[in-house]
C-alpha cells in the first residue's frame, strides 16, 4: 500500500486526571499507533464544591494544550478528534476552559456525556479484543468510573459512576491511610455502585477486563510483590490494601512498578476497584489495552467514510417515541429548501448546522406521546437527556434549545452560553419554525411558488404569488401570527405578494 493512502489520525482525551493524546497511521483496516503522549493535569482537583473549575486548573490544562498543539500541527484538523470527561462535564464554567483551548488547538471540543464515554471505551476495548462474548469492561478515570456489560462488539447496559481517583482524595485528609479512611471511602463507593450492580454481575460473565490508567498501575503493582498470575483478583486487592495501611501515608508509597505520577491517585483507585470486586462479584479482571482513545479513533474513521452514526441515533429515537417519519420527512424537506436560500448570508453554511436542523426536524416531535399542549418542552427534555450514542453533550443542549422554540414564544436566554454562536442557533430555530408553519395541515406543502429572501441579521422576506396566497389562506393567517412572535425579538419576517 503507498504512503498516499495512508492517513494520520489523532485523539486527544481531556481527562479528569490526565490529557492523552494519541496519534496513529490508518491504512484503511488497522490503526498503527505512532505516537503517545500523556501529561498529568489533575483537572478534577481543580473543582470546588460549587463546580467551579478554579483558574490554576483551567491554566494546568491549557499549558499542557500548548504542548500538545505542536504535535498535532501536521495533521488534517478532520481527522483529529478531541473530548472532554467528568470534569468538564461537571464545571459550571466548562466553557470558559473550552474556548481558550479551542483556539490553542484550532479543533472542535466534545464534552461526552457519561454514558457516550462508557460507549466509547466499550468501542475500543471490544474491538481490541475481538473474540470476545458476554463482557464487563471497567475504566476508572479521575473524576468518574464506566461500567459497561456487552457482547462482542455491541453495549448492552452502560453506566458511568461519580467514582474517580482523583475526586475520592477528599476521603484521606492530610493523604493519610489508615483503616478508618479506606472503609469510609470503601463504603461510600459501594453505596454508589449498589444501585446498577444487578445489571453487571460478573460470575456468569467469560470475561472482565480493565482499561484504565488506574487498573494498569494495580496490575503493574501486583506483579512488583512477585505475584505471577496474569489477571487481577480479590486477594490482590486486599493484600495491596493491607500494604497500603502499612505505610500509612500517600507521601510514603514506594511500590516496584508504580510510576511517580501514579502515587497520589493509587489509593484511591484501589479503593474503587476493591469496591467493584466486591459488588460485582467479579472473579478476575483482565488488563486491557485498549481504552476511550482508540474507541474515539474508530468512531472519527467511521465518520470520515460517510457512516455517521448519530443519524441512526436520531432514527432509532424517532421510532421509540413513535415519531410520524412522513411528517418529519416533510418538515425536513421544507427546512432544507429554505436553508439554501438563507445560508450564506445568515452565516450557517457550516455542515453542523444542516446536521442540526435536519435532526431538528427529525426530534421535534418526540414528546408528542407524553403531551401534545407542552410538546416543544416535552421534546426538548427528551433530546437533553436522553442516551444518543454518538452526540457530544453541548450538541445535545444545542438541539435540545431549537426544538423547544419550534413555536410560540421563543426563550433567548436558552440561546445563551451554548457552544455554537446565539444567532446561528437562532437561525436554525427560525427555519424549523417556519418549516412547521408551512406544513400545518400535516401533509406536503407545494413551497416551490414561494423566494425565500434572506437579509442579514437573520432578517427575512418571502416572496408569495397571490394566487398561492389565496389557496392557502390559514397559512397566511399563521405566518401573521409568526411575524408578531418574531417582532416582539426584534426578528423580521416579512412577505410580499407577487
Amino acid at each position: 500500500m503507498d504512503n498516499q493512502s495512508i492517513k494520520h489520525y489523532a485523539a486527544l482525551d481531556l481527562g479528569s486526571n490526565s490529557f492523552h493524546l494519541v496519534i496513529v497511521k490508518y491504512d484503511g483496516q488497522t490503526f498503527h499507533q505512532i505516537g503517545k503522549h500523556k501529561e498529568k493535569v489533575q483537572l478534577a482537583s481543580g473543582l470546588n464544591q460549587d463546580d467551579i473549575l478554579s483558574e490554576e486548573a483551567i491554566d494546568r490544562g491549557l499549558e499542557c494544550l500548548k504542548l500538545f498543539s505542536e504535535r498535532l500541527r501536521d495533521i488534517p484538523k478532520e481527522q483529529i478528534k478531541v473530548v472532554a470527561t467528568y470534569t468538564l462535564r461537571k464545571a459550571k464554567n466548562a466553557q470558559s476552559f473550552i474556548h481558550q483551548a479551542e483556539e490553542i488547538l484550532s479543533v472542535p471540543i466534545e464534552i461526552l456525556p457519561g454514558k457516550e464515554e462508557a460507549r466509547l471505551i466499550y468501542n475500543g476495548v471490544s474491538h481490541n479484543h475481538p473474540d470476545i462474548e458476554k463482557t464487563l469492561v471497567i475504566d476508572i478515570g479521575g473524576g468518574s468510573t464506566e461500567i459497561v456489560l456487552g457482547d462482542k462488539f455491541e453495549p448492552l447496559f452502560l453506566d458511568s459512576l461519580s467514582l474517580g481517583c482523583v475526586t475520592y482524595q477528599r476521603f484521606f485528609p492530610d493523604n493519610i491511610i489508615n483503616e478508618a479512611n479506606f472503609e469510609r471511602a470503601l463504603l461510600n463507593a459501594t453505596l454508589i455502585i449498589s444501585p446498577v450492580e444487578h445489571k453487571y454481575l460478573a460470575e456468569s460473565l467469560q470475561y472482565c477486563l480493565g482499561s484504565s490508567g488506574s487498573i494498569e498501575a494495580i496490575y503493574r503493582v501486583i506483579q512488583g510483590f512477585g505475584f505471577k498470575d496474569n489477571c487481577i483478583q480479590l486477594h490482590h486487592l486486599r493484600f495491596l490494601k493491607s500494604k497500603l495501611i502499612e505505610i500509612g501515608s500517600f507521601d510514603n508509597i514506594n511500590l516496584e512498578g508504580l510510576s511517580k505520577p501514579r502515587v497520589n491517585t493509587f489509593t484511591t483507585g484501589l479503593v474503587i476497584l476493591l469496591a467493584l470486586f466486591q459488588e460485582l462479584k467479579i472473579q478476575e479482571l483482565y488488563v486491557s489495552n485498549a481504552s476511550l482513545r482508540e474507541g474515539i479513533l474508530l468512531e472519527l474513521a467511521d465518520e470520515l467514510r460517510g457512516n455517521d452514526n448519530r443519524n441512526q441515533t436520531v432514527e432509532s429515537l424517532s421510532k421509540r417515541f413513535d415519531v410520524d417519519s412522513n411528517y418529519a420527512t416533510n418538515i425536513e424537506t421544507t427546512a432544507l429548501d429554505i436553508f439554501a436560500s438563507v445560508a450564506d448570508l445568515w452565516g450557517i453554511y457550516d455542515p453542523h448546522y444542516v446536521n442540526l436542523l435536519k435532526w431538528a426536524c427529525r426530534l421535534h416531535e418526540v414528546g408528542l406521546s407524553i403531551s401534545y399542549s407542552k410538546m416543544r418542552f416535552h421534546s426538548a427534555h427528551i433530546v437533553q437527556y436522553a442516551d444518543m450514542p454518538g452526540f457530544s453533550q453541548q450538541t445535545k443542549e444545542s438541539l435540545a434549545c431549537i426544538i423547544q422554540a419550534q413555536n410560540k414564544k421563543i426563550y433567548p436566554d436558552t440561546f445563551e452560553n451554548r457552544y455554537e454562536p446565539k444567532q446561528a442557533l437562532l437561525a436554525i430555530a427560525q427555519i424549523l419554525r417556519l418549516s412547521i408553519l408551512l406544513n400545518i395541515k400535516r401533509t406536503a406543502t407545494d413551497i416551490s411558488p414561494l423566494q425565500f429572501n434572506a437579509d442579514q441579521d437573520n432578517q427575512l422576506t418571502i416572496e408569495i404569488p397571490q394566487d398561492w396566497a389565496q389557496e392557502n389562506q390559514l397559512l397566511m393567517l399563521e405566518l401573521e401570527k409568526e411575524k408578531a412572535y418574531l417582532d416582539f425579538h426584534n426578528l423580521k419576517l416579512d412577505w410580499k405578494l407577487t
